[in-house]
């Protein structure tokens, strides 16, 4: 009885570390900071983007859909700008919005909303870049007419995923190396 029970157990410890080998070997690893990441940056502030554009709220939306995802990851500390060890810029450069799919004459049924911004990531004291690069993205959305006071309800909502996949884009930029 005592045999099969011993059995049992090494069995089970047998099936535990077949599955560790197995999911060290498939490069599965904790999230951490990168390795390029230097000790001394502890925090990372997030200013509202600047904004040339007639898009008025998009460098908040921005920046916010940044802090949120960073936050969520753990693995940076916000501060404030003046606190912060390193501060992550952007600027919007282009914002466009154009017709995709049309009914009979000139009534739009379908739009689309293109973004280029460009992201900077500097020490504060020193003010050297870290890196910097140049982020495109689009969304496409439906024409909703005659829904309140909002002119195109359906763009506000596309701007706000439109940030939320560039926050992912720029943090998965950012712990793996650029």
């Amino acid at each position: 009885m005592q045999g099969h029970l011993l059995a049992k157990k090494i069995g089970l410890w047998l099936v535990v570390l077949s599955l560790c080998g197995l999911l060290g070997a498939c490069g599965y690893h904790c999230e951490s900071r990168p390795a390029y990441w230097s000790p001394k940056w502890q925090t990372i502030a997030i200013p509202v983007f600047e904004n040339p554009t007639a898009e008025i709220r998009l460098g908040a939306m921005l920046a916010s859909a940044l802090r949120d995802r960073l936050t969520l990851s753990r693995l940076f500390k916000l501060a404030p700008l003046d606190q912060a060890d390193v501060v992550l810029q952007g600027k919007i450069l282009f914002v466009s919005v154009s017709g995709l799919s049309y009914n009979v004459y000139t009534q739009t049924l379908e739009r689309r909303v293109t973004v280029r911004v460009k992201i900077r990531l500097v020490e504060r004291t020193t003010n050297k870049t870290i890196w910097e690069g140049v982020l495109n993205r689009f969304q496409d959305y439906p024409v909703v007419s005659g829904q309140g006071e909002t002119f195109d309800p359906g763009r506000e909502k596309a701007l706000e995923e439109m940030s939320r996949d560039l926050a992912d884009i720029v943090y998965h930029k950012l712990v793996s190396r650029f």
